[in-house]
Formats: structure tokens, sequence, C-alpha cells
């Protein structure tokens, strides 16, 4: 008989333990779940800008144009960048080659931040005027995402 109750408090014990884990992992997940939702500089730049809901809805299409672009561009940049390393299965690399492969590989990246840049005007350009002040607070924050400081820690961000 003690068998039995120690299995069944072991039982009822890993039950709840589960169940409560359960609990803490949904309660402390926004609506939507992980990964889901503004991420915090999104957040920060509708708060500061003071963006309504039609603004927001601008914002939302600026990021996923500016967004695709930069996937577009980067698949770019890595084809490029891959045509430029094969040169080096050859036995002679031709001048002419390697410097209009360089020249695709900077235009690419001029033409990320042009990207980058215009996006940023046009989120600008979207804020109202009496909030256009605000935008030079959030300078910092973005170009915290083009230029990470040096001392935080982890890889440098993938392009």
């Amino acid at each position: 008989m003690k068998k039995e109750t120690l299995l069944t408090t072991a039982v009822v014990a890993l039950l709840l333990l589960n169940f409560g884990t359960l609990f803490f992992l949904f309660s402390h997940r926004g609506p939507g779940g992980p990964g889901n939702g503004p991420n915090p500089l999104d957040r920060d730049i509708v708060e500061k800008l003071h963006f309504n809901t039609k603004q927001q809805a601008k914002f939302e299409q600026l990021k996923k144009a500016h967004h695709d672009q930069m996937e577009q561009s980067g698949r770019d940049y890595r084809a490029a960048l891959s045509n430029y390393f094969a040169l080096l299965k050859n036995d002679s690399v031709a001048q002419g080659q390697r410097d209009s492969l360089q020249a695709i590989l900077t235009q690419i990246q001029k033409n990320r931040v042009d990207v980058t840049f215009q996006h940023f005007n046009d989120l600008k350009t979207l804020a109202s005027p009496e909030n256009k002040g605000n935008f030079e607070a959030l300078l910092p924050d973005l170009m915290q995402v083009i230029l990470p400081r040096k001392d935080q820690p982890g890889p440098p961000p993938r392009n």
C-alpha cells in the first residue's frame, strides 16, 4: 500500500509540475506567441512618432517594401560574391573580370545604403509635422540597427 501511495503522489506531483510549466509558458508569451507582433524598434517608432492607425498601416507597407528590397539585394550580393570568388578556380584571373565584379559588389552596397536612406526618409515624411522633431530622437536607435556598437557581444549581423 505504501508503494501505491508513493506512486500516486509522484504522478500527481509530475502532473502539477507539467501543468504549472505549461501555464507559465503560455502566460508569459504575448498575444500570438513568441516572434509575433512588433519588435521593440517598431514599437519605439510608432510610439515616438505618435503614429495613428493609418500611419501604422503605411509604416508596415514601407517596412515590408524595404525588407523585400534588402532581401533581394542580399541575394544579388551573395551571387556576385560567389562569382567573384569563383574566379579563384581559374589558373589566372583576368583583371577586367575582377574589376567588373568588384564594381558590381560596390554598386550593390551603394544601393543598399540608398534604399535604407530612402526608407528612413519615407518614415520621416510619414510623421505628422508636429512629430517630425521626434524623428531626430529616433536617429540613434535607427543608426544602432545599421551600425551596431562594437562593444556588443555576439556575432556581427548577417546581411
